[in-house]
């Protein structure tokens, strides 16, 4: 890809840009837009306005996409920050334009080691991290490098599980210094269900790359044998659980399996670290936490605790969802979007 060889030439120490204008539905297999768009979500979908690749400071690649508003000003933007193994593609069928629809433009970042960004391992499938701080530097990176110089203000972030953990190390780490003016975490990720369990297991781990780049017990590289939508952990929408798998039919790059180890060992250190006292405190921007209630991945207890120590925090729970919030029932999405939009009211207005 010599595109993204001349991002890494630029890479030395400051984040650099790469912007790739391509038609809906007629991506290279080699840029930063999909291959194929699955059947399932074609009649919704909305291509980006412009793909592109940010260049971190250690030289990494970070595919981004940008929604200009759908009127001729702006409502203001959405910072769209989706969780572990997700992809910008994956929420442009049925979120975004739901966001284009209020008003909003929306900029949207795979996470490094996802999506069509860098991968972190030879082995494409593992779910890989080095540290959390990289993530950090990564979402300094794409708002410094796009988002800050040209979104449309108010900028909200939305978030999805680890996309809302990162919000929390963003805002607590910034204190202020951020354009984010608000923020949406779906079911963040505070502390992992059974943690304590993935914890006792980790100290038996050596912490060293050997170990740390092997899948986590019970992970593997993905497969459509066997992702039988009965007992599934994230949703009860049979349509839109299976979005993820059509998607890595349509664009095989795509494709992600479990976490490592090490994955996990930087996570549960990340999670301890939002748990310091202090740290959450920091966070002042306004927020809004959503729980869900039959949450399989995440311990939503943990987000009472989180609600005590933001300054400046809704909380709200859906009792009857699942992790994917935004990716559950018709019923459950649209309390879910009446709820975002009396928060969106208070601090992103519409224009008149």
């Amino acid at each position: 890809m010599p595109r993204l060889e001349r991002g890494r030439a630029q890479g030395a120490g400051v984040a650099s840009l790469m912007e790739i204008d391509e038609p809906p539905l007629a991506f290279s297999a080699s840029g930063a837009g999909p291959v194929d768009v699955p059947a399932v979500v074609r009649s919704t979908y909305v291509a980006a306005d412009r793909y592109g690749f940010v260049t971190a400071v250690d030289g990494a690649t970070l595919r981004f996409g940008v929604w200009h508003a759908r009127q001729p000003v702006a409502r203001g933007s959405i910072l769209l920050l989706t969780g572990r193994g997700e992809f910008i593609d994956k929420y442009a069928g049925e979120v975004i334009p739901e966001l284009l629809a209020r008003g909003f433009a929306v900029y949207a970042m795979d996470w490094r080691g996802q999506g069509l960004s860098e991968r972190q391992l030879e082995d494409r499938q593992k779910g890989h991290i080095d540290r959390y701080d990289t993530y950090l530097c990564d979402l300094k990176a794409f708002l410094a490098g796009v988002v800050a110089p040209e979104a449309p203000r108010p900028i909200v972030a939305l978030t999805h599980s680890m996309g809302g953990h990162m919000l929390l190390r963003h805002l607590a780490e910034q204190a202020g210094d951020t354009p984010i003016a608000a923020g949406i975490l779906g079911a963040p990720m505070t502390c992992l269900r059974h943690e304590a369990i993935i914890a006792t297991i980790l100290v038996l781990l050596p912490p060293v790359a050997a170990i740390d780049q092997r899948y986590f017990y019970g992970s593997a590289p993905f497969r459509l044998i066997g992702r039988e939508f009965t007992g599934n952990k994230v949703t009860h929408d049979e349509r839109r659980y299976r979005f993820t798998e059509a998607w890595f039919d349509a664009d095989s790059r795509l494709a992600l399996g479990g976490p490592t180890v090490g994955w996990l060992r930087q996570t549960l250190r990340s999670n301890k670290v939002l748990a310091e006292p202090g740290y959450l405190e920091r966070a002042r921007t306004p927020l809004l936490l959503l729980t869900a209630g039959q949450d399989l991945l995440i311990d939503g207890r943990t987000h009472v605790t989180a609600r005590s120590r933001l300054p400046n925090c809704r909380h709200i729970v859906y009792a009857d969802a699942r992790h994917e919030i935004m990716m559950e029932i018709d019923p459950i999405r649209a309390r879910f979007f009446a709820d975002i939009d009396a928060f969106l009211a208070r601090h992103a207005p519409a224009r008149s």
